[in-house]
Order: structure tokens, then C-alpha cells, then sequence
């Protein structure tokens, strides 16, 4: 993937060094301008998750705020799913898989709608899992399906994050974030619901926070310092 280098001390070799990327910067770990990539990225997030955050305060006041702060029963499953699963996630199809795509000279949308396929297909052992569960192949099979859909949404998302900012750091925030809020619930739509009386400015809100994302995606995250010449090329 790499060009052949220069010959040490030509022109050529010494422009090369001063072009060449750090290895912080080739996985996206470097602390420039991580801060702010990370604070757009998770504002970003959470304007699309506007909705169910405001479903989530709504059923705080009905519940008592005390319970808007839960504990997990399992912390090993919690690290696994907030942690361990992001950090690995991001590091191997972002920080590893979009550095080997750029550098074979893919083109941005190429990677942003490809690379989600292989991220998604990672998850298909869940099948395993949900047939101990549910003991119904169909079903098991329908939960894939639909876990593979929105896992390759937001392999999507998240590959897009990583090529307009190239920060792994700011993308694996927003990728534990995502899997705290998890699907949203719309239970609220039914008429035994707590909420159900209220149904129509939650969905007024939900629908507010999806236009304000779609808005916000490309002008929050342009402007930021990326490494991926992928971007530079379709810029031009």
C-alpha cells in the first residue's frame, strides 16, 4: 500500500519524512484536535438520539428521577458492551480496516457504504446466542437480520465520523454511546403505556432531532484536521 521510499537524503526523501504520518495519527489515536472532534461527534449523536432522551426525562418524571441513574446487575456484561466492545470494534474496522481502504486508494464513499458490510457481518454469530435463547430459527434469524441492519447503519455512520475527523478516539465515544442508548423503545406508541398520553410531542420530538442530524451532519464535521486522503481527493 505504502510508495516506495526515496532515497535517503534526496529531496524527495526529506519531503516524504516531513509528509509521513506518526502511528498515533495512522489509527486516528493522536490528542489533536481530539477533544473537540470528540465533543462535535458525541453532540452530533446525541441530537439524533434527541428523541429517546427526551422520552427518557419524561418517563424519569413519572417514575422518580432518582431511577434515571441505573446500576447494571452485571458489570461484566456492561464493560463488555460499553467498553471492551467499542474499543475493540473501532480499533480493528475504523482505525485498522478504513487506513488499509485509504491507502489502497478506495474512494470516500466506497469505504463509508463497504466497509459497514464487513463490520455488520461480524455480528452474525449472535445467531448462536439468540437460538440458546429463543430456541426459534426464525426468530433468531429475524434478530440478526435486523441486528446486521442497524449495525451496518451505523458501521456507516461511524466510518463517515472517522474519515471527515480522523479521530478513532472521538468515534469510539460515540460508538459506547450509541450501545448505552441502544434501540430506541417505542413502547410509548401503545395505549397502555405510561407515556402513551404524551405520545404526540415525543415523536415531535424524535422527529426534530432526526432533521436537526441530518442538518448538522456535514457542516459540524467539516473543517476538521483528517489524515485520510480519501478525503482530500473528493474535495477536489
Amino acid at each position: 500500500l505504502a510508495e516506495p521510499a526515496p532515497a535517503p537524503g534526496s529531496d524527495g526523501g526529506q519531503e516524504a519524512s516531513r509528509n509521513a504520518l506518526s502511528y498515533e495519527e495512522l489509527l486516528g489515536l493522536q490528542l489533536d484536535d481530539c477533544l473537540m472532534s470528540s465533543f462535535v461527534c458525541l453532540a452530533l449523536t446525541a441530537t439524533l438520539f434527541l428523541g429517546p432522551l427526551a422520552q427518557h426525562l419524561l418517563q424519569g418524571s413519572h417514575d422518580g428521577y432518582d431511577k434515571l441513574v441505573t446500576y447494571p446487575s452485571d458489570w461484566l456484561i456492561t464493560m463488555r458492551d460499553e467498553v471492551v466492545a467499542p474499543l475493540t470494534e473501532e480499533f480493528v474496522f475504523r482505525a485498522c480496516c478504513a487506513r488499509l481502504w485509504d491507502g489502497a486508494s478506495f474512494p470516500a464513499p466506497l469505504i463509508i457504504a463497504g466497509l459497514p458490510l464487513c463490520f455488520g457481518l461480524a455480528h452474525a454469530h449472535h445467531f448462536a446466542e439468540h437460538m440458546r435463547r429463543l430456541e426459534n430459527k426464525r426468530l433468531a434469524a429475524a434478530q440478526v437480520a435486523f441486528q446486521l441492519l442497524y449495525t451496518s447503519i451505523f458501521g456507516a455512520y461511524a466510518t463517515f465520523l472517522l474519515l471527515r475527523t480522523g479521530s478513532a478516539i472521538a468515534v469510539f465515544l460515540v460508538h459506547a454511546f450509541c450501545n448505552h442508548m441502544g434501540v430506541p423503545d417505542l413502547g410509548f406508541l401503545q395505549e397502555q403505556h405510561v407515556l402513551a398520553h404524551r405520545r404526540n410531542a415525543i415523536l415531535a420530538v424524535y422527529v426534530v432531532g432526526m432533521v436537526a442530524f441530518g442538518y448538522l451532519l456535514s457542516p459540524l464535521t467539516a473543517g476538521r484536521p483528517t489524515t485520510f486522503r480519501c478525503m482530500a481527493a473528493s474535495a477536489h
